[in-house]
């Protein structure tokens, strides 16, 4: 396969959460890695290249697309399916040993990738299962090395097929089982007893250190801060493209991020700048400042809500109808900051958040020194 050992498979360090937030501790692509090769040490990751299998999760894992490969790319798969418009398209991994043909007369066609079927995004899937029926060829994949990557094949698979039910598309998502004398199929679906596959959390973060002056000490110098650039996978940005398209009558409302803000925010722009999706905006227009929210965009990695300083953010997760909709969330009179120019709630007075932790800072540093002046006179005294 093309992505045998992991020797095509490209790091991107500047992407990863554990690089964005010093308090982050996101471990999704190491847990899920069938071969263990994948391991995180002071906050960068490390890929055991002679030990990788090559299945290529990773490429799909990763939330915010990390590992990428320069041999392969996705979108060719959904670009064949179009070109061919078959009715359904069987799925093949790269070390599946049975012959597949292409039956034109029936519209069936195949594809068979150069990793395991694992490496497919659910947004890719998604963009598929618009396009043809879905046969996913899983009958040799008992004694396959990678096998422990088909659970989260049949997550993505599940997330798409929630998907296509939420634009009001019916999925049609088969697993192709083999027996001594016919093929299989087991369908797959979207619905659990009442909950959502995508109510699930695709990858865990933990609280490092919840020290709230530690966030604040690395936001000082607010004047000087720069914004990262949104780390959002490129196939979940086609999807924030082709869901909103593909929205039918039938449609309803599923599972996805909300964020809420208290009135105690400060308007001090931490969480703004610190979301890796950058699907928090901020507009600052006649004395009003404006916090705005895309559901659809947001990878529920709580960035937001551990670095707030005020504790003003809370996440759950509701059903909402149009996700790709940005949504305002809270607005509030400002003024500028009399000492930074940034901005700063009318109700909290005169200077901004940060500016006004550096002037108690500030009055603390100038009492001791004074205490500290009066106390050598009196020793001098002495």
């Amino acid at each position: 396969m093309i992505l045998k050992n992991g020797f095509t498979i490209k790091i991107a360090q500047d992407r990863c959460l554990n690089q964005r937030h010093y308090m982050v501790a996101c471990n999704h692509c190491v847990s899920n890695c069938p071969s263990d090769a994948i391991f995180i040490k002071n906050s960068q990751v490390y890929l055991l290249k002679e030990q990788c299998s090559g299945c290529g999760l990773c490429l799909s894992d990763c939330p915010t697309q990390v590992f990428s490969s320069g041999q392969w790319d996705e979108t060719n798969i959904v670009k064949n399916v179009q070109h061919h418009q078959w009715e359904t398209t069987e799925f093949f991994c790269g070390a599946h040993q049975s012959q597949y043909k292409i039956n034109k007369d029936e519209g069936t066609g195949a594809v068979q990738l150069p990793a395991c079927l694992s490496s497919v995004s659910r947004g890719t899937w998604y963009e598929l299962g618009l396009k043809t029926e879905l046969d996913i060829h899983v009958d040799q994949c008992e004694n396959c090395p990678m096998r422990a990557t088909l659970s989260r094949l049949e997550y993505n698979l599940s997330v798409a097929a929630e998907w296509l039910e939420s634009c009001g598309h019916q999925p049609e998502i088969n697993f192709i089982t083999e027996t001594k004398k016919q093929h299989k199929k087991k369908s797959l679906r979207a619905v659990q007893v009442g909950l959502k596959a995508t109510l699930r959390r695709d990858f865990f973060l933990s609280l490092v250190d919840f020290a709230q002056d530690a966030t604040m000490n690395m936001y000082a110098e607010h004047s000087k801060r720069t914004f990262l650039e949104s780390c959002l996978p490129d196939w979940w940005n086609r999807f924030a493209e082709s869901y909103p398209q593909n929205i039918t009558e039938e449609s309803y409302s599923t599972y996805w991020p909300v964020i809420r803000v208290n009135d105690q925010c400060v308007s001090c722009g931490i969480c703004r700048d610190f979301c890796p999706s950058k699907t928090l905006d901020i507009v600052e227009q006649d004395g009003n400042w404006t916090l705005r929210f895309t559901n659809g965009r947001c990878l529920d990695c709580r960035i937001c809500q551990m670095i707030c300083p005020m504790q003003a953010i809370t996440r759950e997760r509701e059903l909402v109808s149009e996700p790709f909709e940005l949504k305002e969330i809270l607005s509030l009179s400002v003024m500028e900051c009399k000492r930074c120019g940034d901005m700063v709630p009318q109700k909290n007075g005169e200077y901004c958040h940060w500016c006004e932790k550096e002037r108690a800072q500030e009055t603390d540093l100038n009492q001791l020194c004074k205490n500290l002046f009066l106390s050598s006179r009196n020793h001098v005294g002495d």
